[in-house]
């Protein structure tokens, strides 16, 4: 990966500021405020923009023109718990700062809230890319900008997620030519929202609806020109964020979601019936020792492990790589070179396999170590739909930055001579969404041709989403927590 420095020589145009550590740590115990896992992470992508960017200008701005008291910071925080994005004044002019972690640079997406509703209209649009990877290497950049005037030229709006998107090429790379002399552009369109208010039985009837955690989207489940008063009012927005925030700690609390961080904290939960290790689900038919060897702690000396970690290294193929990663977890504890090794690789390996095997071989060998990983699996019995036979529900998880965890969900069956039946639909959800979703194949005489279905992705801390397992009429799930 590229230096912040390195990419500031490469995009010389465009604004990068380092993202300190201690801004990060400070945001994210923010952020742990709102109300749902899309509102914290919203509002710590919001947060750390903030953070960075407004010091970044004050300084520039007085050193430049010794002007700036001329920023007017609309700091509400509340806003962040429903819409992305943020506005400061710099004199009469209006600049929207809107934050992502996208990696997709193809087009700027901005909420119709910024650019409709005639309180928050701004002048300027700043597309602001966040990269969280390496924390101690944390950046944000000004990929660009776009006026009002050339979003209503160039600009389309999405009605599903009531959005408007432009192309980056339209996007102008120098922001100091419009720090240097800001002008109004906008047009406020008033036919688009009256000026007229809710009612008060209005207003209490839409804040009930909305502070129910179970809408995942208040800006999206009742019409705009409503939404927009409710959201504009600062007592209203701010009694629907308190509302939504005391409604979402109590349904936290009742959840019987399996816990995945008490896994890497090695904490037993009676919720949990049922996991185990991996290695006592899936024991050989027949144990075959090779002649004149015996597979004890004790004979695995440094000379057989020296190998092993050399192959770790990154002029080695990422296969191989992550095959010797896989090894070490079982033959590795006791040598505290293989627990350094392994971390080594989990910080340079190029493909999320390798990564993987690293972190849940760490797991193996070092419980309870920062980086390492875990894996359980649960038998499931889907009664006559497999004739008898089981399947194994496999959920691994692993350490990332900023408290998250990646998710592996993984389905064998018990035997592994056998493979799965066809049209097995393996199934992840998240507020009643679908997020991911797989279903074993079969061969040309419609028997089963998969030995595994599989599906990863990384949520947000403290989301709560459900495995489902389906064949024809059997089903099965559970609920997990991050």
């Amino acid at each position: 990966m590229l230096s912040l420095r390195k990419l500031s020589i490469s995009y010389p145009n465009q604004l990068w500021l380092k993202i300190t550590e201690e801004i990060q740590q400070k945001s994210w115990q923010r952020a742990q405020l709102y109300s749902n896992p899309t509102s914290r992470c919203q509002a710590y992508l919001n947060e750390l923009c903030w953070q960075t960017f407004i010091p970044w200008l004050e300084a520039w701005l007085e050193e430049d023109s010794n002007e700036s008291n001329l920023i007017d910071k609309k700091y509400l925080a509340n806003i962040w718990e429903f819409v992305n994005g943020s506005v400061i004044n710099l004199g009469k002019t209006k600049i929207a700062l809107i934050p992502s972690e996208t990696t997709d640079l193809e087009e700027f997406d901005i909420p119709q809230e910024w650019v409709d509703i005639p309180q928050w209209q701004a002048d300027y649009y700043l597309a602001i890319q966040v990269n969280l990877d390496i924390p101690d290497e944390a950046w944000m950049r000004v990929r660009g900008y776009v006026s009002y005037q050339q979003l209503q030229e160039k600009g389309v709006y999405e009605a599903s997620d009531r959005s408007y998107y432009i192309s980056q090429k339209y996007l102008e790379e120098d922001i100091t030519e419009i720090l240097l002399s800001p002008q109004q552009v906008a047009q406020t369109k008033q036919e688009l929202l009256t000026q007229r208010e809710l009612s008060l039985a209005t207003a209490d009837r839409l804040l009930d609806r909305l502070s129910n955690p179970s809408v995942y989207y208040p800006r999206l489940a009742i019409p705009f020109s409503q939404w927009a008063m409710l959201v504009t009012n600062s007592q209203w927005r701010q009694k629907l964020s308190e509302k939504r925030n005391r409604l979402a700690q109590v349904s936290l609390f009742s959840s019987q979601a399996v816990n995945l961080r008490q896994w890497l904290h090695q904490v037993v939960s009676t919720i949990e019936e049922g996991w185990q290790t991996v290695e006592t689900l899936f024991t050989p038919l027949e144990a075959i020792p090779v002649r004149g060897y015996q597979h004890t702690e004790e004979t695995i000396t440094k000379e057989a492990i020296t190998p092993l970690i050399y192959l770790l290294q990154p002029n080695n193929s990422e296969k191989e790589r992550a095959q010797a990663a896989g090894v070490l977890g079982k033959i590795g504890a006791g040598h505290p070179e293989v627990i350094e090794a392994l971390t080594e690789l989990l910080h340079t390996a190029k493909e999320e396999e390798t990564r993987w095997e690293a972190a849940l071989s760490l797991g193996k060998i070092a419980p309870g170590h920062p980086h390492g990983g875990i894996k359980k699996g649960k038998l499931i019995d889907l009664g006559l739909q497999l004739e008898g036979q089981k399947i194994v529900l496999i959920v691994a998880i692993m350490p990332q930055a900023q408290d998250k965890v990646g998710v592996w969900i993984q389905l064998k069956p018990a035997n592994e001579l056998i493979k799965l039946p066809p049209h097995l639909k393996l199934s992840i959800l998240s507020e009643s969404k679908t997020l991911l979703e797989a279903e074993s194949r079969s061969d040309i005489e419609g028997k089963g041709k998969d030995k595994c279905l599989q599906l990863r992705f990384t949520p947000p801390a403290r989301t709560n989403f459900q495995v489902q397992l389906n064949l024809n009429n059997a089903s099965f799930s559970e609920d997990f927590v991050t």
